[in-house]
């Protein structure tokens, strides 16, 4: 098999930014505190307008008047977990599309059950995480074999093909989008494998741009909602792109200045910002495989 440029899906790509700055939806955040600023300026870089709050008393109120929500559990306390909950529930009870990124599941006997917790008591739209993440919480659906057969968790060219069968599976299990981040990228919703080849390493060198891309996913995904609750999948792919290329964008920044990571943080933020349909056009890479 080989990778094959997907044009549907970046023509769906490009619909989903222009949705995003055309809707501009409102996102509400319950997320890494580590990361909550740089959430928030993402979110209001590409055109969403983010919304931070964990309160008991109010995160219904809050999801009920929201697009999209984004749960994220990068600094796991009591009351945030309580509130992740209820928040969620509200969200499945309006349909709202919750975004969940799994910060650490694998790491830690917490990090293991609170993510288990909100994929049987949500039931989360979109999972976002890196390979590791995704791996750890595969396991849950009872493949511990494919587990336990992969080599690595670095997604590459050459091992693409053999990860995409643990996204794919996880994503048919928990009848959810699963994205996983790499060198390649790869998305499914149990039927349909994505894979985005968009991004720099650089982007592993500044704190939070996992939360951020998290929020992106949740912002494009509240724009696909505002239509219909069709095109999850690709509106993931577009949030994917957006962060990809402003990877990219941001490193050549770097590169022009001769700059560091704080150059790369402020320029990442710039791109995510800039980047239009043109440049989705010319640069995305997304693609599917091809016997």
């Amino acid at each position: 098999m080989t990778f094959h440029e997907s044009k549907y899906a970046k023509n769906k790509a490009m619909e989903s930014l222009i949705a995003v700055k055309k809707t501009v939806p409102l996102v509400h955040c319950i997320t890494n505190r580590v990361t909550i600023t740089d959430c928030a300026n993402g979110a209001l870089a590409c055109g969403a307008a983010p919304i931070m709050s964990e309160d008991l008393r109010e995160v219904e109120d809050i999801t009920a008047i929201s697009q999209a929500l984004v749960i994220n559990i990068g600094t796991l306390m009591p009351l945030q977990i309580e509130a992740m909950l209820k928040a969620g529930k509200k969200a499945k009870k309006l349909s709202v599309p919750v975004v969940f990124d799994p910060v650490g599941a694998g790491a830690t006997k917490l990090r293991d059950e609170v993510s288990k917790q909100m994929i049987e008591e949500v039931k989360p739209d979109i999972i976002r995480g890196n390979m590791s993440e995704i791996r750890a919480l595969y396991g849950f659906a009872g493949h511990t074999k494919g587990v336990e057969a992969a080599a690595s968790d670095a997604v590459t060219m050459d091992n693409a093909e053999e990860l995409s069968v643990i996204v794919k599976e996880m994503a048919e299990k928990f009848d959810c989008v699963v994205a996983a981040t790499g060198e390649i990228d790869i998305l499914s919703d149990g039927k349909t494998v994505y894979f985005v080849g968009n991004g720099h390493p650089m982007l592993c060198k500044i704190t939070g741009s996992g939360c951020v891309l998290s929020v992106l996913t949740g912002a494009y995904a509240g724009a696909a909602a505002s239509k219909s609750k069709d095109g999850l999948l690709e509106s993931a792919v577009g949030a994917f792109v957006l962060s990809g290329l402003a990877g990219e964008y941001a490193y050549a920044g770097v590169e022009k200045v001769k700059g560091g990571t704080g150059t790369f943080h402020t320029e990442y933020m710039n791109a995510l910002n800039m980047i239009g349909t043109d440049d989705f056009k010319r640069n995305a890479k997304i693609y599917v495989f091809e016997e």
